[in-house]
């Protein structure tokens, strides 16, 4: 299952992230996935517009910024939930 990854660097594997309702509960707001060849990540679309504080490992972990609460998914499990 997915794990939730917070901006203070806390993981919870297994995150229930099966509908819309508990994505957006996680991260906060409005989903936005951002694809990477092995990783989906769920963000909060208006995270810089809040101003959330930087999640340093995910950003390291896709390559550009990421602020934010996100949940990273495999790719299939992200297709297998859609």
């Amino acid at each position: 299952m997915s794990t939730l990854i917070k901006s203070s660097g806390q993981h919870i594997d297994d995150y229930p992230s099966a509908t819309l309702e508990q994505m957006q509960k996680a991260v906060g707001g409005y989903i936005e996935p951002v694809y990477t060849s092995d990783k989906v990540v769920v963000v909060d679309e208006e995270g810089l517009l809040k101003n959330l504080p930087l999640n340093i490992e995910v950003s390291a972990m896709v390559g550009k910024m990421i602020v934010g609460d996100a949940i990273v998914f495999t790719p299939k499990e992200w297709r297998d939930r859609n």
